[in-house]
């Protein structure tokens, strides 16, 4: 039986926390649901220190000033297996990042483990351990916890310890412990930086077919829905589907009959924010000022573009293979796809890529420039 301890108060957290404060290190995970809501909704924290195994109750917890600033202290790494999901639980629970972070599917990538490897593959590989998946979709919310739940749970963060110390020195070996900071810094970087409300429209796949007041429309559609969604912490598909969205923008209804004839626009939706919905269709097309205008979204790659997008990915798998990487750890596609319509190195990637990839990219360049 794995040996754990439950925290269900404020005062234990409390005293735990200072305790934790000569800790060279928190291996962390969080347990949560998000299946009927925006937010996640933590089921249960778990934090593993010098070997020891903690669990924290949130839902008996309400005062978290010791793990926020535990979480915020900079010379304390805090470990996490593939932790955007963590990271959402955290900014909802806490209201804070914790910093610095390594991420242990990005060291694993840098060690030569693949890209996207699992937890369980990792612990797999790194300790040879096998680690049980069939609490991961079970109710996090319920109380008590099994003692099922609560053990597999307090694995997580028992292995996730020792992956950590192995991961580290299998990076020191090959000098790449830094890229692994200088990663995960980045990664930090873009989840404080993350566009707000008024540019989800720009992750509708099909967005840059719109146009002018239609963008426009679509912009607003999707900020609206953002905040509808966020009060009243439903999924943003239970207010309007992205491609109702899209067709909205698109058709600029003039009535509540055209607006029920779009897909997925149910009676329903028409009834309770029709009216609204509306409204902002007429504003968008009268608006008059076209500063406000969003500017066009560039389409997907073709023609020649994807030819050079293709010959560059090429470059970069290449060097990936050489330096043992996964290549869309290398290089994201999005990235190889900056290089294509700007003919230019993104400013924001670590130093570490270019000195993989540079060479074969000034090749790439300077070939494309003689054509």
């Amino acid at each position: 039986m794995i040996d754990y301890h439950y925290i269900r108060s404020n005062s234990e957290l409390a005293r735990y926390c200072q305790e934790w404060t000569s800790a060279s290190f928190l291996a962390v995970d969080t347990e949560f649901i998000r299946t009927d809501t925006f937010f996640p909704i933590a089921g249960l924290i778990q934090i593993g220190v010098a070997g020891k195994l903690f669990l924290i109750d949130p839902l008996t917890i309400d005062e978290w000033s010791g793990l926020v600033a535990l979480f915020e202290d900079v010379s304390i790494p805090k470990v996490l297996h593939s932790c955007s999901e963590d990271l959402e639980v955290f900014q909802r629970l806490l209201g804070c990042i914790p910093t610095p972070i390594l991420d242990t599917q990005i060291g694993a990538g840098l060690a030569g483990y693949g890209s996207g490897i699992s937890y369980q593959r990792l612990v797999e590989a790194c300790l040879g351990e096998h680690v049980e998946k069939g609490e991961t979709r079970s109710d996090w919310l319920q109380r008590p916890l099994t003692e099922r739940q609560c053990s597999y749970a307090a694995l997580d963060v028992e292995y996730l310890q020792s992956v950590y110390v192995s991961l580290v020195e299998a990076l020191k070996e090959v000098g790449r412990l830094q890229w692994w900071h200088d990663e995960c810094q980045q990664m930090l970087d873009n989840v404080r930086n993350a566009p707000g409300s008024a540019q989800y429209y720009q992750r509708i796949k099909t967005a840059w077919k719109l146009r002018g007041k239609n963008l426009l429309l679509l912009q607003r559609l999707c900020e609206w829905r953002e905040g509808e969604a966020q009060q009243q912490n439903i999924p943003r598909g239970r207010i309007l589907k992205d491609n109702s969205c899209f067709e909205i923008a698109r058709q600029q209804p003039a009535n509540s009959i055209q607006l029920n004839a779009i897909k997925d626009v149910s009676s329903k939706i028409v009834r309770h924010h029709g009216e609204l919905i509306l409204n902002m269709v007429s504003e968008a097309l009268a608006e008059d000022d076209r500063s406000v205008l969003p500017a066009n979204l560039a389409p997907p790659l073709g023609g020649d573009d994807m030819r050079k997008f293709k010959s560059l990915r090429s470059v970069v798998q290449d060097c990936a293979e050489q330096a043992n990487l996964p290549a869309e750890l290398l290089m994201k596609k999005r990235d190889i796809e900056y290089i294509v319509r700007e003919a230019a190195w993104p400013d924001s990637l670590p130093d570490w890529r270019m000195s993989l990839v540079g060479e074969g990219l000034s090749r790439y360049l300077k070939k494309e420039s003689e054509q």
